[in-house]
């Protein structure tokens, strides 16, 4: 038995799977994120901790003979989020998060230091970055940027509570901006710039290698035997891709979480071109990846039902199909948390345009469907202008269950995709395969195959040809609250203190 564990932004999800790659059990436990002002996005990092227990004892419950033989073990987590932690491995402070954009001003810092900090790192300096946050805190937390003992991404963190040991992969140091893409190590040059300590960094694994064994404390705490192997996992872009089997060059897939990304497996490092694109070292050894990344993705929906009071989200996704006749009439830019491709603008906000007095919820939730539809296209098209061969997407993630959305998007897209089973666990089962990997002998072409297809969703012709005209009214709506932001005439503040 394999047991895959993702730290997911909003939700800790943990599955397991026996040789075969069924799913014997799966278990989501969510928990909180913390805004204390606008553009900051924090958690406890052990939050996390008490997330994996609550789900792994879930899962003893639901099949406690498969959980007795566990075997190994595999992680991902959400990517670009800064542990901090002191002399005694305790955090420092809050977690920052990847949709945490109050470093703009030391992007500029970082690129006025190293110029080809995109060529090396794989992407333009952006405040989502794990570089950008350590920036901010040396910047306006001296002290506890003083007492940083050691950095880790957040499925790092787990791993040091499951095994004692320190430790990242390529696919998460690569999402840091701390990390060189073709060299698959850390960047001195960057590093110093940011005056970090070499030795403040983990050593880095290629994700199937053993990475530490379950120590005996944690083991008594999970109901499991001390000694099983843990492996270095991935990001969750990376192990998403394993997890629908996205390992050759060509393949393609959109996730649809609390952001968006629209990801292309390579086969040979190439630094990013334009449009805020990011090149990053894939979670398997000879393999990188171009994405597009929207920091608001399924969270507009989410936003949405609040904001129109209604409780059940899937009930009001039930109503705009049940009315659907078409595209909305109101256009929604969906820049909550502002946005990285294609604009890296972190203080950009969104807005709904062309409302008037008979707009109503469905109006207004079909709008976001739409207007995150659209941040999709803008994607395609960011990866399309550099000359990438996309093949049809697989989509996974939690927006991926609905098949409205599915719809809407491959008519925006002008593309079929490809629905998965068990799609919101992709980036869990890419974990659990790792695990798989790390056993000798194993092959990621055998083991990281396409899951069955659930629904191959075609694009509608004639929707396809008016989300084309409305996809041009949306783009044309961006420079327009650019200019009224640089104005001044639209709240863009990013908040400048932490809750600590």
């Amino acid at each position: 038995m394999y047991l895959g564990i993702d730290i997911g932004t909003t939700a800790t999800k943990a599955i397991l799977i026996d040789a075969s790659q069924s799913i014997v059990a799966s278990r989501s436990i969510n928990y909180p994120t913390s805004q204390p002002a606008p553009g900051l996005a924090e958690q406890d990092p052990d939050a996390w901790i008490h997330a994996v227990s609550a789900a792994l004892r879930q899962l003893y419950g639901d099949a406690p003979a498969a959980y007795a033989a566990v075997g190994r073990i595999g992680l991902s987590g959400q990517m670009h989020s800064l542990v901090a932690l002191d002399a005694a491995s305790r955090p420092v402070r809050p977690a920052m998060l990847w949709n945490d954009t109050r470093g703009e001003a030391e992007c500029r810092t970082l690129m006025r230091l190293v110029p080809d900090v995109a060529a090396i790192s794989g992407a333009a300096a952006m405040p989502s970055f794990t570089a950008a946050k350590l920036m901010w805190v040396r910047a306006h937390e001296p002290e506890t940027f003083a007492r940083i003992h050691q950095v880790l991404l957040p499925k790092d963190y787990v791993r040091l509570w499951l095994t004692g040991e320190l430790a990242t992969d390529m696919s998460d140091a690569g999402g840091s901006q701390l990390f060189d893409q073709r060299r698959r190590a850390w960047s001195e040059p960057i590093v110093a710039a940011i005056g970090l300590a070499p030795n403040r960094l983990p050593p880095i694994l290629e994700g199937p290698d053993v990475a530490g064994r379950l120590r005996r404390e944690a083991a008594a705490a999970l109901g499991l035997p001390p000694g099983i192997p843990v492996v270095a996992g991935g990001a969750d872009a990376g192990t998403g891709a394993i997890g629908i089997g996205c390992v050759d060059d060509g393949h393609s897939f959109i996730s649809l979480g609390t952001g968006a990304t629209f990801v292309v497996v390579k086969a040979c490092y190439e630094s990013a071109q334009g449009g805020f694109l990011h090149d990053f070292a894939h979670s398997i050894p000879n393999r990188w990846y171009r994405m597009a990344a929207m920091l608001n993705g399924a969270s507009c929906i989410s936003w949405a039902a609040r904001l129109v009071g209604a409780a059940d989200i899937g009930e009001l996704l039930a109503k705009v199909e049940e009315r659907f006749a078409g595209p909305s009439r109101v256009i929604f830019l969906p820049y909550l948390s502002g946005e990285r491709t294609p604009h890296n603008d972190a203080a950009v906000r969104g807005a709904f345009v062309g409302l008037d007095a008979s707009v109503d919820a469905i109006d207004a939730a079909q709008a976001v469907l739409e207007g995150v539809a659209f941040s999709l296209k803008d994607a395609l098209l960011a990866l399309g202008s550099t000359g990438q061969d996309i093949r049809n997407p697989g989509f996974i993630g939690g927006g991926s269950r609905s098949l409205l959305w599915s719809r809407i998007i491959a008519s925006v897209l002008g593309r079929q995709i490809l629905r998965y089973e068990g799609a919101d666990l992709g980036p869990a089962l890419g974990a659990a395969r790792l695990a798989m990997l790390s056993e000798p002998g194993a092959t990621f072409h055998a083991v990281a195959q396409a899951p069955k297809i659930a629904t191959t969703v075609e694009p509608v012709a004639e929707l396809a040809e008016r989300y084309a005209e409305r996809h041009a009214d949306y783009q044309a709506f961006y420079p327009a609250l650019a200019a009224l932001r640089a104005r001044g005439a639209v709240a863009a503040h990013v908040g400048r203190s932490s809750a600590t």
